[in-house]
């Protein structure tokens, strides 16, 4: 398809059609304290899987504190309703949101992250250099632009919510490969020939 970029340039992008029934839709949410103008930011993705491929469909990315938290997390549940699964980063607001929330919303699952920033982005890098890993184009996704810029300036960069959120989600994924497709029931014999596909 064709994008008109803001310079009035056209750009040609490549397109991948999404399914409407991914293997799985979850939630990955990094939290902060505050929501002061100095505070880290509240970053919290929806990701859906299809066989062997990752794509980020719908971020939240916001200065936040606890009661603006806990809106955004019922908000995002009721626009993506089959990511039943939400991880949470179990630090800063993460274990509040959770006892606020585990009366209310399922899936609400609590992540301790092991070792650090760096280590976690290490292990999912297969993930994306393999081309595993899907992102919308900013002319729909608009808050794509500043994920990469995060993701491109780690571990230097200002912040690293969003690289936190994804790893989170990465992370558990890895090692899952190829999620199996469903069995299909043998082809029927062909006529005069019934035995041609048993083994």
């Amino acid at each position: 398809m064709l994008v008109r970029q803001a310079d009035n340039t056209i750009l040609r992008v490549h397109a991948v059609d999404l399914t409407d029934e991914f293997g799985q839709e979850f939630q990955s949410w990094d939290l902060a304290f505050k929501d002061l103008a100095t505070s880290d930011y509240v970053a919290g993705g929806v990701w859906g899987i299809k066989a062997a491929d990752r794509y980020l469909l719908d971020q939240k990315r916001e200065r936040l504190g606890f009661p603006e938290t806990v809106t955004a997390l019922k908000a995002m549940t009721v626009k993506w309703p089959k990511a039943n699964l939400k991880l949470v980063e179990d630090k800063a607001n993460g274990p509040a949101v959770i006892q606020a929330l585990r009366h209310q919303l399922t899936g609400l699952v609590p992540v301790t992250p092991e070792g650090g920033k760096v280590a976690r982005a290490q292990a999912v890098s297969l993930q994306v250099e393999s081309g595993n890993v899907y992102l919308p184009h900013p002319a729909i996704a608009p808050w794509v632009e500043s994920f990469i810029e995060e993701c491109s300036g780690f571990p230097n960069g200002k912040f690293d919510d969003q690289v936190d959120q994804m790893t989170q989600a990465l992370n558990r994924l890895r090692g899952l490969g190829v999620m199996p497709e469903p069995e299909l029931p043998p082809p029927p014999p062909e006529p005069g020939n019934e035995y041609s596909w048993m083994g």
